[in-house]
């Protein structure tokens, strides 16, 4: 299945906010499809004036092309629909085409200071104000605070914490300390209030590109270039057991799951440093596009789905518990995306076209909605059941021409933090 791909004006909010407070009488916006119908290549470029109507709200003007008349509807607070007009038996109707979700909060950093960021995390623990934590491609980490509707604030900036790119920053689970990764063939532990660094882990020989904390976070899996996957201790720094991967095959991406394993001679092993890791394994996504899957407790690995496409797997999105706790979904450098049912990995469960020739950038799953986002073209969300993708009900998010680099969720208030290159960092 392929994904259209609908763009929309940019400055859509600054030209909507102009309007509602009467700095200008009219403006327009743009909103454009390259897709794909039954007969070939299906576009579209429409324009539309917007303006205050009689009830002083803004509203959009109709828009018609090839032969059929187009409006945009706000139908929820930060949600505009695009629907075409279209007649039936019954009378006249409209069919909703695409749909569009407008970001609440836009956060900028220092004038003059616009790094293109690569991950971001917020706390999940209770907090009179939201603390945020982002990092950049040149090494730099950020950690921001402010108020849930307010202004977010730089409270320090850690300066090549890494020797180049961060890979990924993640609080731990209590909020105190944070942990980094990055191509230097690094991870690092910081104190999340001012900036300390507090451990250094060292033992990959290529760059780190993503980690997993196990629980509360004493142990964590990290997974590296050169093939290998690590759990570490947190207080010891210490590597307490490697797995390689077959011919070194490079790991660009690590997701924790729930495992129950049959009985084996685990009592054999040295459990030292080891904690919480009974019931746990790690998916991990490949250079060759091979996953596979290692039980952490008993340290081996006991299963490998084959590539299907040739591509790398980069990114993948599990649940860990509900409705979708078996599915598994995997981001391809083709600009693929494929679901898997890991119960039974003979073939896929869906596929999805998104980007071609263009890799996945991150794909996160929550409450049953897979965000995705690709290059400067694609960030949208879309419902997944049993596996399978809904894209009647995909929604595009409304954002600077920026690629969208990371994703993350306050799980309190359920809003998404995304980050992406030029300091984009945006709140939906």
């Amino acid at each position: 299945m392929k994904v259209d791909e609908w763009t929309i004006t940019s400055e859509f909010d600054d030209i909507v906010q102009d309007v509602k407070e009467e700095k200008v009488e009219s403006d327009k916006i743009w909103v454009s499809k390259y897709g794909h119908g039954e007969s070939g290549d299906c576009n579209l470029d429409l324009e539309f004036e917007v303006k205050l109507d009689k009830r002083n709200e803004v509203s959009f003007g109709k828009s018609v092309c090839q032969g059929n008349e187009y409006s945009v509807v706000r139908a929820q607070s930060n949600i505009y629909e695009v629907v075409v007009a279209n007649g039936t038996e019954s009378g006249p109707g409209s069919s909703v085409v695409a749909r569009f979700q407008n970001f609440k909060r836009k956060c900028e950093f220092q004038k003059g200071h616009s790094p293109d960021l690569t991950s971001v995390d917020i706390t999940n623990v209770f907090d009179p104000e939201e603390r945020v934590v982002c990092a950049d491609s040149e090494g730099s980490i950020y950690v921001l605070r402010g108020s849930r509707n307010g202004p977010m604030e730089e409270k320090f900036r850690i300066e090549q914490g890494h020797a180049s790119h961060v890979s990924k920053v993640r609080f731990f689970p209590n909020g105190h300390g944070f942990l980094s990764s990055g191509i230097d063939m690094r991870l690092k532990i910081w104190d999340a209030n001012n900036g300390t660094e507090l451990r250094t882990f060292v033992g990959h020989t290529r760059p780190v590109n993503d980690f997993a904390m196990v629980d509360r976070g004493r142990n964590f899996v990290s997974g590296s270039s050169d093939g290998c996957l690590k759990l570490w201790e947190c207080s010891t720094a210490s590597c307490v057991f490697s797995m390689d991967s077959e011919a070194g095959d490079g790991i660009n991406c690590v997701t924790l799951s729930n495992y129950t394993a049959s009985a084996s001679s685990s009592l054999s092993i040295d459990r030292t440093n080891e904690y919480n890791t009974e019931g746990k394994a790690v998916f991990s996504g490949h250079d060759s596009g091979a996953i596979t899957f290692h039980d952490l407790y008993n340290r081996k690995k006991v299963l490998e789905i084959p590539s299907v496409n040739g591509s790398s797997c980069v990114t993948l999105a599990q649940s860990s518990s509900g409705d979708n706790s078996h599915y598994l979904w995997a981001g391809h450098s083709d600009g693929s995306i494929y679901s898997w049912d890991t119960r039974n990995t003979s073939e896929p469960i869906d596929h999805l076209e998104v980007n071609s020739g263009v890799p996945i950038t991150k794909i996160f799953l929550a409450n049953s909605l897979l965000h995705v986002s690709s290059g400067i073209q694609y960030f949208f969300s879309l419902p997944v059941v049993d596996g399978e993708f809904k894209t009647g009900k995909l929604v595009n998010f409304i954002r600077p021409y920026e690629d969208i680099t990371d994703f993350c969720i306050n799980e309190s208030y359920q809003d998404l933090w995304c980050v992406g290159n030029n300091g984009t960092m945006l709140k939906f």
